[in-house]
């Protein structure tokens, strides 16, 4: 049972977070004026956390993908593959860095939402999302790999890096790879930015209301995900691997 439940998580993990959708929409209805972060924080820093957390989270992200190999594990979408174990780069710090980076994007997209319930919300639905998957992965590499996996997974913890043990690793970092598999995922994350500051815009005003900012922030997503789309299915301008 927990077995199948951790592989329909794992299937859907991208699809599954929608679900906060629907309840951020109301979160931004009774908060559309002065939200508790801005409050605290004031908009600046606000501003600066939110872009800070999604960045770094990000650039984790970047770090993973930019070196890993082919059918390695973390590459799979919707079942678990893994040909070979990663060990080096950031997984010598941490055996979850992708989830880990997914993490940190969440907390910026959260800050920017504002609202202190939605945040502890979010963050134990990604807590519940995440964790059966990480087990689930934990026990398919094991039986996989057996004792290499033992001996690495025993030192390297699963959520929470240990910087200590970093491990340069041997693949040479490729910014058109990071780059093909990125780009969705920096599409959902901006366009999550725009549609709370759209939302918030509209219910702020009382009206269907046009921002010249928003409508060049859309413009600038769009461009930057039909472009990808077309370099990664049309080109042979990245990698055909990985």
């Amino acid at each position: 049972m927990l077995e199948k439940s951790g592989n329909q998580l794992f299937r859907y993990r991208g699809q599954i977070p929608l679900i906060l959708v629907g309840i951020a929409i109301l979160v931004i209805y009774f908060n559309h004026e002065l939200t508790f972060f801005e409050y605290l924080f004031g908009k600046k820093l606000m501003i600066g956390l939110t872009l800070g957390f999604i960045c770094f989270g990000h650039l984790i992200r970047f770090l993973v993908v930019g070196v890993r190999g082919v059918h390695t594990s973390g590459q799979n979408r919707h079942e678990q593959v893994a040909e070979m174990l990663n060990t080096t780069g950031l997984y010598s710090i941490v055996r979850h860095p992708l989830y880990v980076g997914n993490f940190l994007i969440w907390i910026g997209v959260f800050i920017w939402l504002g609202d202190p319930w939605f945040f502890l919300v979010g963050c134990s639905f990604f807590i519940l999302l995440y964790v059966p998957i990480m087990k689930l992965e934990n026990t398919f590499l094991a039986d996989k790999f057996g004792k290499k996996y033992g001996e690495w997974s025993a030192k390297t913890p699963m959520f929470i890096p240990k910087f200590r043990l970093f491990q340069k690793s041997s693949i040479p970092f490729s910014i058109k790879l990071v780059w093909k598999n990125e780009y969705p995922g920096i599409v959902s994350t901006l366009s999550s930015l725009w549609f709370i500051s759209f939302l918030r815009l509209q219910f702020l005003e009382g009206k269907i209301t046009i921002s010249l900012p928003l409508i060049f922030f859309a413009i600038m997503i769009l461009v930057f995900g039909l472009s990808s789309r077309y370099l990664k299915h049309k080109t042979q301008f990245f990698p055909k691997m990985g």
